[in-house]
């Protein structure tokens, strides 16, 4: 169950602390309406990704054993490609540039806050890369020997993913005078070696099991 909430621990926060649309979209929310706006995007991965996790989980758990550790192995790949991504975004990386696109950005708050962060989520590749390889690779794998694990992992993950944001948000938009640049990049470079760690151990793991 260690390993389940590490890793749930790891790819939540690296995906919670890093640049994207929705957290664009968070601050821009904070920025314009509050704090509890900025709350209500950051929570929108609970709902989009809910589908996701249920889309990809019924797709991969109907394949056979083989094709889901290569899946593994592919997800870990993938895992590699968002780490190496976020630890070149750290060396540029600025809170105030964060905070600019967030106040450049056009108003769209004709839609309700929760569709829009839910559609942003929902729309945007990343999640359903991870989640169709390495996620429910994982999910299905941990499944089947120890559910107890599978939910650590769902849950370790998803509180680090919207807490992370929401500790973002509030420091970067709300006051975003109080995270310095070195400090943000230092975040970044912490996520991006985590997530390595993690790509690593999937890959690991996938190996070791295509050579049994």
């Amino acid at each position: 169950m260690v390993d389940s909430i590490l890793t749930g621990l790891s790819i939540g926060i690296a995906s919670g602390i890093a640049p994207g649309p929705l957290t664009i979209l968070a601050i821009a929310a904070t920025l314009r309406r509050g704090r509890g706006a900025g709350f209500t995007i950051a929570i929108a991965p609970l709902l989009s990704d809910t589908l996701i996790i249920i889309a990809s989980f019924t797709v991969v758990s109907r394949l056979p054993e083989s094709v889901i550790t290569w899946l593994g192995l592919a997800g870990g790949i993938v895992v590699a490609i968002f780490g190496m991504e976020i630890l070149r975004a750290a060396r540029t990386a600025d809170p105030d540039a964060l905070v600019g696109s967030a106040e450049s950005d056009r108003p769209r708050f004709s839609v309700p806050l929760v569709l829009q962060g839910f559609l942003t989520n929902l729309l945007n590749p990343a999640p359903w890369i991870f989640w169709i390889t390495a996620g429910s690779a994982l999910l299905v794998t941990t499944g089947r020997s120890s559910p107890r694990d599978a939910v650590a992992f769902l849950v370790a993950f998803y509180v680090t993913l919207v807490g992370s944001k929401i500790a973002l948000v509030l420091l970067v938009g709300a006051t975003r005078h109080r995270m310095t640049r070195n400090a943000y990049r230092s975040l970044l470079l912490g996520s991006g070696v985590l997530l390595l760690i993690v790509a690593a151990w999937f890959i690991v793991t996938a190996v070791t099991t295509l050579m049994e």
